[in-house]
């Protein structure tokens, strides 16, 4: 399949809002919910599922089960690596040489108490420092992606979406606290982060499907949003003054916490997202030209497991450093621009190192 410029130029621009939320600064209270309860988590999440659900059904329905399950498991293969080798970096460096100092050890404090145990659930990622909660997220995902896939083509996207919306469902009753319950012992360290998978495996569905939808030509989604588009840009629009405190009697939101709760991905926020979706999906052609003015962010989204990976690190020591020596605004401004600058320079790196590596393929397949 040929990659889509868009699709590469969104995903690096949601890395650059996640870079700025992950660096403390003044800027992140601009980017952290900037359209309403919905954040860069999820539109990264349900991205991902989209892109899947396009590679993975033209795999399945031209390749068949065998060739869908090796490409989804050659590319778990390649998300763990990423993550062993962060894991590696936040133990080593955050853990064992900075260790010592108060916002560090906050981060690996389990780590530092119980070294051998913590080690061990990691790597089943059963233990998940701060910031490390995303890449085990997609291993899982990307594990039962191939049963998903086939259960849309067999059973129909309909049957699958309300199996994962039972889910989603179960997991608002605390089906995933109940579970880490029952899995604690003094074996292992049983902390895996802030993401409850339970629910966040619904965004993933939508997008396996809307995905798999498309690829198979049964939906021309500007149509199909046409009729619904104003009613879902009013949604949208309403929960963008709520997000703001621009709505009378809802400014404070903390009334309403489970409703729009992140981490479980409660129902009102859900809400919020696919308004989001829907509007996304009407305007899609002019959202598409917008984005092509953003085309030098394209090399982040075509980069964008190392670039996550080397954001995840710096991400740690930045907030450990910003938090141990108290910096000021303005510092952390600046140290907000070296990280997205190290970002887009790491960025331009590998894109020149891609080209050379296509080049020299090009040349090899010529004539002798």
């Amino acid at each position: 399949m040929r990659r889509l410029p868009e699709i590469d130029i969104f995903r690096g621009l949601l890395l650059l809002i996640i870079v700025i939320n992950h660096t403390p600064s003044p800027a992140r209270e601009f980017t952290t919910q900037p359209l309403g309860f919905v954040s860069a988590a999820e539109a990264f999440v349900f991205i991902s599922a989209f892109l899947a659900g396009l590679v993975f059904s033209h795999k399945f329905q031209t390749h068949g089960e065998l060739a869908l399950r090796q490409l989804a498991y050659r590319r778990t293969r390649q998300i763990y690596l990423a993550h062993f080798v962060t894991l590696l970096f936040c133990l080593t460096v955050v853990g064992r040489v900075l260790g010592q100092l108060p916002p560090f050890h906050n981060m690996v404090h389990h780590y530092l108490e119980q070294p051998f145990q913590a080690g061990l659930s990691a790597l089943l990622l059963l233990y998940q420092p701060p910031l490390l909660d995303i890449l085990p997220m997609y291993l899982v995902f990307l594990f039962f992606t191939p049963s998903i896939v086939k259960s849309i083509a067999q059973s129909g996207w309909l049957l699958v979406l309300s199996l994962s919306l039972s889910i989603w469902l179960a997991a608002q009753f605390g089906i995933n606290e109940w579970l880490i319950g029952a899995l604690t012992s003094n074996w292992l360290v049983i902390s895996p982060g802030a993401f409850n998978l339970f629910a966040w495996q619904l965004l993933w569905v939508i997008g396996l499907s809307l995905g798999y939808w498309i690829r198979q030509g049964q939906a021309n989604t500007t149509a199909l949003f046409k009729s619904v588009g104003p009613f879902l840009a009013a949604i949208a629009l309403f929960f963008f003054c709520w997000r703001w405190r621009l709505v009378p009697g809802l400014a404070d939101s903390s009334n309403y916490y489970w409703l729009i709760n992140k981490w479980r991905l409660g129902p009102l926020r859900l809400v919020n997202f696919l308004a989001l979706l829907g509007v996304s999906l009407w305007l899609r052609s002019y959202i598409t030209k917008a984005l092509l003015w953003l085309k030098p962010l394209a090399a982040l989204g075509r980069h964008i497991l190392p670039l996550f990976c080397v954001h995840i690190c710096l991400g740690l020591l930045l907030i450990g450093f910003i938090e141990l020596y108290n910096i000021p605004a303005y510092g952390c401004c600046l140290l907000l621009l070296f990280h997205i600058g190290s970002i887009l320079l790491l960025s331009q790196v590998l894109e020149r190192h891609s080209d050379k590596r296509l080049k020299r393929t090009d040349a090899s397949l010529l004539p002798s």
